[in-house]
């Protein structure tokens, strides 16, 4: 760590000298009109700390060409640039086993940058994937703060700070609500990956980062989000219909107090019902924006009552509609009753299948050798080709009908299954997904767990009573040797 602290001290002095710096994600560049010996020096000490680290030397040009650290002091006046891979340094640092690590060399390179991410889809393909954890290092920041996927911490924090559990939702329960269109590029809404709830917050440092994680907490809230030549549009369709800019670039907001509200509000709308609670919000915002403003702008004038209307409307809705969910909970019951029935019915129809089949081989073989006990005419017919032929045709059906019954057995009850989830469909606005599971979806999975094993068992049998018949007449010989 002393090793890497004294390095970026010693880009700091060269940058000090230098006429322009720019910093990326993942490289710096330093450049500089006329070289002097005091930058001379401070090249050769950052080639040696590099070295040190056994991360790869920077790549240094003087007047537009590659050179070598060997040539600064007899290129001295002349003009020089410096890049260095941030990459092996990053690298060092990682607290994570499944992170990315970014390190900046200065706050001020961190804020710059910061300035030109776009949350809902990536810059550039250089530039970290927000949708893995993420841990962003900054030379100079005196205190860090992120949330559940995003760190920002100085350089030297020895320990990783363990954000408080989020109960924000995923990606894919937010693209189930939110309409996203986009003609360019794809667009992606995480707010885990972009919300912040710990740390210093209030510094300036995190103003930027509190804005893109405002701008994605607001896309959580919408139906539709689109993308038109490179601005943003949001969707409220509620008791009104509004189409609003996400955020104009003049609209400058309390971001940490937003950001609040916006979690809230994101956490209680997706913990579930989510159509409903949605709806419910939309239908109380659509009513008190302006369509004027841009929505994060109406979300920090309405939002905080707005959403304690919509809480306080949840249960009478949720009253409301308690006729039609009992109505519709018997009808799924009935249907929930009657695919248990149907794999129950499978079952039985499997062993019946089973049962007779056997029986009637049974029967086939006692009326075949009944007449035969003298062991002359048994063995007269055991040898003759026509009962060969007989047993091969009987194996022949056994087999098909073996199979047969598998295909159809197995198709009906996928259909079934299929068809059972459709109807589930209908209670997601009055049940949790959690609770459609525990309660229908399960007792029907272990129904269909059973069906399985009796296919099973019933296809080995099937097997053995196609050997057995095939080789009749081996079997037989063997038992009259005994």
């Amino acid at each position: 760590m002393s090793n890497l602290l004294a390095l970026l001290d010693q880009v700091q002095s060269l940058c000090a000298t230098a006429s322009h710096t720019l910093e990326e994600s993942f490289r710096f560049r330093v450049e500089g009109d006329s070289l002097n010996a005091e930058q001379v020096k401070a090249i050769e000490s950052i080639f040696t700390s590099c070295a040190e680290l056994k991360v790869s030397a920077p790549t240094l040009m003087l007047d537009g060409d590659s050179a070598d650290v060997s040539e600064l002091t007899f290129n001295q006046g002349e003009n020089w640039r410096l890049i260095i891979s941030k990459t092996g340094l990053a690298s060092q640092l990682k607290m994570r086993p499944d992170e990315q690590t970014c390190l900046f060399f200065s706050v001020e390179g961190f804020d710059v940058w910061s300035q030109q991410l776009t949350p809902f889809h990536p810059q550039s393909e250089l530039d970290p994937d927000f949708s893995r954890p993420l841990t962003v290092r900054v030379h100079g920041l005196r205190q860090g703060f992120g949330g559940p996927s995003l760190w920002v911490l100085p350089v030297d924090t020895p320990d990783p700070l363990l954000p408080p559990v989020s109960s924000l939702p995923d990606d894919e329960a937010v693209h189930k609500l939110v309409h996203l269109i986009s003609p360019d590029q794809t667009l992606r809404v995480s707010p885990r990956s972009w919300a912040l709830n710990w740390g210093d917050l209030n510094s300036t440092h995190a103003r930027e980062w509190l804005r893109l994680s405002c701008l994605v907490l607001g896309a959580c809230l919408v139906s539709e989000l689109k993308s038109s030549n490179a601005a943003l549009w949001v969707t409220i369709r509620g008791a009104k219909s509004h189409t609003v800019g996400l955020w104009k670039s003049h609209a400058d907001l309390q971001w940490k107090t937003l950001q609040d509200s916006l979690m809230v509000a994101v956490e209680w709308i997706y913990a579930e019902r989510s159509e409903t609670r949605l709806k419910l919000l939309m239908d109380r915002l659509s009513i008190d924006i302006d369509p004027a403003e841009c929505w994060l702008s109406s979300l920090h004038r309405h939002l905080r009552s707005a959403l304690k209307q919509s809480q306080d409307s949840y249960a009478f809705v949720i009253l409301d509609r308690k006729d039609a969910y009992f109505k519709e909970m018997r009808e799924v019951m009935k249907d929930m009753k009657s695919q248990a029935d149907l794999y129950a019915a499978k079952v039985r129809e499997l062993v019946s299948s089973l049962t007779r089949d056997i029986l009637g081989v049974l029967v086939f073989a006692g009326f075949s050798f009944i007449g035969k006990f003298d062991q002359r005419n048994l063995r007269e017919l055991l040898g003759s080709g026509e009962l060969s032929l007989l047993l091969k045709f009987l194996a022949g059906y056994l087999f098909l009908s073996c199979v047969l019954q598998l295909a159809a057995h197995w198709r009906d009850a996928a259909l079934a299954f299929d068809e059972s989830n459709r109807w589930l469909g209908i209670l997601r606005n009055y049940t949790s997904r959690s609770d459609s599971d525990a309660k229908f979806i399960e007792p029907l999975r272990k129904r269909r767990d059973t069906l399985c094993v009796a296919m099973t068992v019933s296809a080995c049998l099937y097997c053995l009573l196609v050997l057995v018949v095939w080789n009749l007449p081996f079997i037989v010989q063997l038992l009259l040797a005994q």
